[in-house]
């Protein structure tokens, strides 16, 4: 009976969360209500607060839930036999596809215009999901292990291919739109040339 009432409670919560999602999306931090929230969800209002204390511990957890989901995009694993390219390229398309989605670009751009005005609403959420987000690092150091990359600093390495791909493509799609595949194919593979031009091992 216990697990079942637990079963319950998380989808509840996950339907309070998507309908949150929804409204956040479709008119914004600012313009959305818990009422409405409500009605979207199907619950109560009582129901909602029960879960999220507030407007704001709601908005954090669909950001957390949108990290999260960019952060899972993002666990490639070191494959000696793969080319590094194409593992280079499997992070770079990670870094891009929630810009390329309609919804989740609807989405970013509202947490990105609440961090601009509010940033301590998503402060911790942020620093969370940056502390988490190492897969990029562990592949560097398998790689330069390997004898693949001469990687000396492999946090400062992952920074700059993250710095290249977000400048290259995934701030041109969140603010403009989807860029045309075959363009996109094109920048991806001179992101990852560029950072292998950089790191490849001499030996390799």
């Amino acid at each position: 009976m216990k697990t079942q009432k637990k079963s319950r409670a998380a989808i509840k919560r996950d339907s309070i969360l998507e309908a949150a999602i929804r409204a956040f999306r479709d008119v914004g931090y600012e313009c959305t209500s818990m009422d409405r929230i409500a009605e979207l969800a199907g619950a109560s209002k009582r129901t909602v607060y029960n879960h999220f204390g507030s407007k704001e511990a709601l908005f954090e957890a669909v950001v957390a839930r949108l990290f999260e989901a960019a952060a899972a995009l993002k666990n490639v694993e070191w494959d000696p036999e793969r080319p590094l390219e194409a593992q280079l390229a499997d992070f770079a398309r990670a870094k891009t596809m929630i810009a390329e989605d309609d919804a989740s670009r609807c989405l970013a751009r509202v947490v990105l215009g609440v961090f601009i005005r509010q940033p301590e609403l998503i402060n911790e959420v942020l620093v969370r999901s940056t502390e988490n987000e190492n897969a990029l690092v562990i592949w560097l150091e398998k790689a330069d292990a390997a004898g693949r990359l001469s990687v000396p600093n492999p946090e400062l390495a992952a920074s700059m291919f993250w710095a290249m791909a977000s400048g290259a493509l995934f701030w041109p799609q969140l603010l403009k739109g989807p860029l045309d595949p075959e363009e996109r194919s094109l920048i991806m593979g001179e992101v990852v040339e560029t950072f292998l031009a950089r790191y490849r091992s001499a030996s390799a």
